[in-house]
């Protein structure tokens, strides 16, 4: 149902209704009106964004036009497909199709497409992006494009049943009715836009639960990850013999092997801002100068500990009253691969052949 819209005449102070009316009354044309209206003010789909190009057709596999091709103020891609009305259009349908052929676009092919249709260099055309996305440099695309549906009524159920029912699933799909008015004794037009889906009023509390949800889910894949990875690693090491064993897998950051002293213990642990997994030892009495008095006797004899192996070695003590020993193994990604725990294993092996003879007599004295 459309707003309903009163002007007030400034001498008698009387309202007077608006009637909406139809674009097809009004004899607008999707592509030389519409299109161009939003191409010039995209904020009538309600909200910033920046226009990457229109008409698009470069697909692989497709001839069909895109009508819109957007960014949002988070970086992601908009395809907004625009009706004058959507009964019986298949508007919904036309947007999938576009939002997965999208889908595998890159950043660059983002650029270079924005490039061409500004008719601008590349490097102005990133600087243009950069700007509007308020970032130094240019992020990654996900792979999750968003769709807006834009028209000037959505009186077919079909489509707004379909929409609601893909948001189930997390597929950023919104409804926008543009309304035309057409003023009394004129012929100017009042143009309205209205989100209809999703309803406004819940949308900020659905972006919250949502945000939270994908923050369990990406908790609970993190954990499931971890579990792997150290199961892999314990699994290696024991496979190794030693005299202490690693036993169950951590959901957490570390793996830890202890000896017998609560306070002190041999530890796996990543370190996401060096980005690598550390191998060492670590003493954690409460009186800090303990935890120094162990760590000189590791200190002592770093050059036999570091024997022939070519990687970081950091013994020190933080800021924090506990002290750390150990061999810094770089990874790539977000958490080191499984593929890393032969050499995790290993590495820890060595470590506690060369550091135990040092510590097994001054731990828990």
């Amino acid at each position: 149902m459309s707003d309903i819209i009163f002007i007030v005449d400034p001498a008698t102070k009387q309202p007077s209704k608006i009637e909406p009316v139809s674009f097809s009354d009004l004899g607008i044309k999707e592509r030389q009106d519409l299109e161009e209206w939003v191409k010039n003010h995209p904020e009538l789909l309600g909200e910033r964004l920046l226009i990457i190009t229109s008409e698009f057709d470069k697909f692989n596999y497709s001839d069909r036009r895109l009508d819109i091709l957007g960014l949002d103020s988070d970086g992601f891609l908009v395809i907004a497909e625009l009706k004058l009305d959507t009964n019986r259009s298949l508007a919904d349908q036309q947007a999938i199709r576009y939002a997965a052929f999208c889908s595998t676009m890159t950043m660059n092919d983002v650029v270079k497409i924005y490039a061409d249709f500004i008719e601008s260099s590349l490097e102005e055309a990133s600087e243009k992006i950069c700007e509007f996305l308020k970032a130094d440099e240019l992020p990654e695309l996900g792979n999750s494009p968003r769709i807006i549906l834009a028209a000037g009524s959505f009186d077919d159920r079909e489509l707004t049943s379909c929409v609601l029912w893909l948001r189930n699933f997390k597929i950023d799909i919104s409804c926008v009715e543009l309304t035309p008015y057409r003023m009394l004794n004129s012929s100017q037009i009042i143009l309205v836009p209205r989100i209809i889906i999703p309803v406004p009023e819940i949308k900020s509390r659905q972006i919250e639960v949502e945000r939270k949800e994908a923050l369990q889910l990406e908790r609970a894949k993190q954990k499931s990850q971890l579990k792997r990875l150290w199961q892999a690693i314990s699994n290696e090491f024991n496979a190794l013999g030693n005299q202490f064993g690693s036993i169950s897998a951590s959901s957490g950051l570390y793996q830890q092997i202890r000896f017998g002293d609560p306070r002190n213990h041999y530890e796996w642990v990543i370190w996401k801002r060096d980005a690598c997994l550390g191998v060492g030892l670590h003493f954690e009495d409460p009186d800090k100068e303990e935890n120094l008095r162990l760590l000189n006797l590791i200190k002592t004899d770093e050059g036999s500990i570091r024997k022939d192996i070519d990687l970081e070695f950091r013994a020190e003590l933080p800021k924090k009253k506990w002290a750390q020993a150990e061999f810094c193994i770089p990874y790539e990604g977000d958490l080191p691969n499984p593929s890393i725990a032969p050499e995790a294993a290993r590495l820890m092996k060595t470590l506690i052949e060369r550091t135990w003879p040092l510590i097994e007599n001054h731990v828990g004295k």
